[in-house]
């Protein structure tokens, strides 16, 4: 594993950024504010020919001047100067590079000539690159994010490969809204030295990535993605979005990285022989993904719904079928036990609805707790995470007749999150959850910083538990 060249470019004791400066507008320079402000350990050298400093720190006007061989290089400079620059850090020793210029196999011949020329001068000097045409990696837990694109929520399990920088940086405010971490993120670019198979097989031996999403536009090698897919798939999930199936995809995937695609029914087919459950939609990609990376996976398809509401409850159920799960009407002896606990108006069969109920340890904690504890149930889907969203808002409008403090009201119901968000661990079953409000509200925070996924909507959850089935199928045949 250490001697994979990804690892070493995803743990790099030293990092030498060529195209770093003082000018605040360039890229270069953004990217080492993100090592500073990220906290990087390591040292950073910036490579620079006019500056004697660059943002405070010593500069050097060559690779040559380097005072020791650095663990990882990073060029954010012009394109045409790339081949000279990957040349010196190659006599310096540098082996491990990332280079983001662009301009090279995605905008025609003259491009692909200069990006053959780095392939060539990388195999002279024994150098493993990431790119060209990327945005470079993200590795939380070791305070490596040498991009554009600040990362401020915590780590995670969602191992990411990407063909574009965008749904690796520009996506992080989606994912920090449903604390979707990464544990290691790396965006390819056009692939030409490691590509998307060498991410594969990286991820796949990575002891912090659960579950791996794939951004993918074209696959240069599919007999070697299936062959290596198909043994990650035995051991952890595989997620892909593929956008190169239609005409427009295509062409526009060819301009972006130059990749080569192909129509949906080839890829359809590839990843059903390797194990990937294909998304539709990059929301899907990383909701699945994270889904896959917190949860225990089901048995089967019997999937119990339980809500305050009649509206979620049958919006679950209707997306429960329409995607191939079973939403069954319990055994007599279960449903006993739940109308125990329910308002003489609450729906006890399955879904589960209690209605207006105020007693949020019989929604989060009771009900969960006996519906789990029965062997027909699979999965559990509910709806109704909320606390600080309602219920701060109501003791303000009930300030001048009813002085509860929401703090007050807090230490009734938030005992009951405790227990809740323990459910999957404790019952060897999927619990996903869904509420209208986000993180703002502080008990759907709570839920997903303990590594519960909790969506924005009913169909969101449906989505992410029947793809848990589906990988579950998968592995039920091997």
């Amino acid at each position: 594993m250490t001697e994979h060249p990804l690892y070493q470019i995803m743990h790099p004791n030293s990092v030498a950024i060529v195209g770093a400066s003082n000018d605040l507008s360039k890229m270069g320079t953004i990217q080492l504010l993100n090592l500073l402000g990220g906290k990087y350990p390591g040292k950073i050298y910036p490579i620079h020919p006019q500056e004697e400093t660059v943002l405070g720190l010593k500069a050097y006007r060559s690779p040559k001047e380097l005072p020791e061989v650095a663990d990882l290089a990073i060029l954010t400079i012009p394109t045409s100067s790339v081949p000279e620059v990957l040349k010196d850090l190659g006599e310096r020793g540098v082996r491990r590079a990332i280079i983001i210029s662009g301009g090279f196999k995605e905008v025609g011949e003259n491009g692909k000539v200069l990006q053959d020329q780095i392939v060539e001068i990388a195999r002279v000097y024994g150098i493993r690159f990431l790119g060209p045409n990327c945005i470079g990696v993200i590795h939380p837990a070791f305070n490596l994010n040498p991009t554009m694109y600040p990362y401020l929520h915590q780590p995670g399990a969602v191992g990411a490969a990407s063909q574009s920088g965008t749904y690796v940086t520009q996506i992080l405010p989606f994912l920090a809204k449903s604390q979707i971490g990464y544990s290691q993120a790396i965006s390819v670019g056009n692939g030409a030295n490691l590509d998307l198979v060498d991410c594969l097989e990286y991820l796949g031996k990575d002891p912090a990535t659960k579950a791996i999403a794939l951004y993918i536009e074209g696959i240069k090698q599919p007999r070697e993605f299936i062959r290596v897919a198909s043994r990650v798939t035995r051991e952890k999930p595989i997620v892909a979005l593929y956008v190169g199936g239609t005409e427009a995809g295509a062409r526009s995937s060819a301009s972006h990285t130059g990749s080569i695609s192909g129509p949906d029914h080839l890829f359809d087919a590839l990843f059903r022989q390797s194990g990937v459950i294909r998304a539709y939609s990059v929301e899907d990609l990383y909701e699945w993904a994270w889904a896959f990376a917190c949860l225990p996976l089901p048995k089967g398809r019997n999937m119990a719904i339980l809500t305050h509401s009649g509206g979620p409850a049958t919006s679950l159920a209707d997306a429960c079928n329409r995607r191939g799960l079973k939403v069954p009407i319990f055994s007599k002896n279960l449903q006993g036990k739940i109308r125990q606990l329910l308002p003489a108006t609450g729906s006890y069969r399955n879904p589960v609805d209690l209605t207006f109920f105020m007693d949020m340890r019989v929604l989060m904690e009771k009900l969960p707790q006996i519906i789990l504890e029965d062997p027909s149930v699979d999965g559990l889907l509910l709806h109704g995470i909320q606390g600080s969203s309602y219920f701060r808002s109501l003791t303000e409008v009930a300030k001048p007749w009813v002085n509860v403090p929401y703090e007050k009201v807090k230490k009734i119901f938030f005992p009951a999150m405790e227990a809740f968000v323990q459910l999957p661990e404790k019952y060897a079953k999927p619990v996903i959850a869904s509420a209208f409000a986000d993180r703002e509200d502080d008990a759907v925070a709570f839920v997903q910083d303990r590594r519960l996924p909790c969506y924005r909507s009913p169909e969101r959850a449906v989505r992410a538990m029947a793809a848990l089935c589906q990988y579950a199928a998968i592995r039920s045949r091997e």
